[in-house]
């Protein structure tokens, strides 16, 4: 068991025993009251330039309007907002999917009260040298991981196996951090054969100039990435902060598939750093922002925060295959539909209009 498991269990022990202690209960005037609610952002940025639906319900004021205050709080990761989260610190966060079925798997309870984005936070790539041009050539080789248990190892394993290759003895897995200039020197020096981590760590070495052929596999890439975590104790007693949460994201996340344009130089005001351009012009911010409006815009038929209960227990299926310890739990309760007709409680051609001035 991972230490960052651990802490999680410890976390949610300390929270039972607090919880006698008395709650915070909306009353049933809540509807005409003013309300509050944090929100851990897993990120020291507090936004990365794919949370826009976030940035745009603050900036537009549409939380606002609701009569609902929000209290953005960065912390370093996922793992982090999901610790927070289970131990009472946060009203809710927008983890990785990742985190979230990790802890859940050691028996902690969880409730997705709206799914965000869908596609891969994690992916395999190789470097155009390597003359590796599929998983299947992975056999032998040695990948990178940001770290032993990093999130991205359950899914590196998964598509090593969908491959034909025993993930056990099969590959050499090597770790060489996140993303920074000791994950480059590595790749770039041949140390590694390929690596596997997260999109945005991938990002940040496309910028120094280093390409990368992506091998991950397609049905990953239908996988849930974040959602409105809390627990059910918070979704019982912040219901109507809940659904004006998610109501602000919902507008916020149309304004921005409506204007590309103008939702890009908002997440350019709040996070600057993230959009400055190399020398052939391209940012973490761009590509980050590009990938992220593939993974929030809506599969057909569906509804903002609608989830996708086969896509996600494809999803959990493949974080419980690498843990023989994994507690499986029931998926009626972890996604939640309560917020679903709440948070598209808006005129959308409204919106529509408002992004297109």
């Amino acid at each position: 068991m991972t230490r960052r498991v651990l802490v999680l269990i410890v976390s949610l022990l300390t929270a039972v025993a607090l919880a006698g202690c008395g709650g915070n209960d909306e009353e049933g005037s809540a509807q005409n009251q003013r309300l509050s609610i944090s929100l851990g952002m897993p990120s020291s940025d507090t936004f990365t330039a794919e949370w826009f639906g976030f940035l745009a319900a603050r900036d537009l004021g549409y939380w606002d309007q609701q009569g609902l205050d929000v209290k953005l709080v960065a912390a370093e990761g996922s793992g982090a907002v999901v610790e927070q989260i289970v131990a009472g610190n946060l009203d809710a966060g927008i983890p990785s999917m990742t985190a979230v079925v990790e802890v859940m798997g050691t028996g902690v309870e969880l409730v997705n009260t709206y799914t965000y984005s869908r596609g891969a936070i994690f992916g395999i790539f190789a470097t155009e040298q390597s003359g590796i041009s599929s998983l299947a050539d992975l056999e032998g080789k040695k990948i990178g991981i940001s770290e032993p248990g990093g999130g991205e190892v359950a899914f590196l394993n998964a598509a090593l196996r969908g491959a034909g290759i025993d993930p056990a003895g099969g590959v050499t897995p090597i770790p060489i951090g996140d993303g920074g200039p000791a994950t480059f020197e590595a790749i770039e020096s041949g140390k590694v054969d390929a690596y596997s981590s997260a999109y945005n760590d991938v990002f940040a070495m496309q910028v120094q100039g280093l390409q990368l052929k992506d091998l991950t596999p397609e049905e990953f890439k239908g996988f849930p990435a974040r959602g409105v975590i809390a627990t059910p104790q918070v979704v019982e007693e912040k219901r109507e902060a809940i659904g004006r949460l998610l109501n602000g994201v919902a507008q916020g996340t149309l304004y921005c598939l409506t204007n590309n344009d103008a939702c890009a130089e908002m997440m350019k005001k709040a996070v600057p750093q993230q959009w400055e351009a190399n020398a052939q012009g391209v940012s973490q911010g761009t590509l980050r922002y590009s990938l992220g409006l593939k993974q929030v815009a809506l599969p057909e038929g569906f509804r903002f925060g609608q989830h996708s209960p086969e896509e996600t227990q494809q999803f959990v299926d493949t974080v419980a295959s690498t843990s023989k310890e994994f507690q499986r739990f029931d998926m009626s309760t972890f996604l939640s539909e309560e917020f679903l007709d709440r948070a598209n409680d808006f005129d959308q051609q409204a919106i529509i209009d408002q992004a297109k001035k």
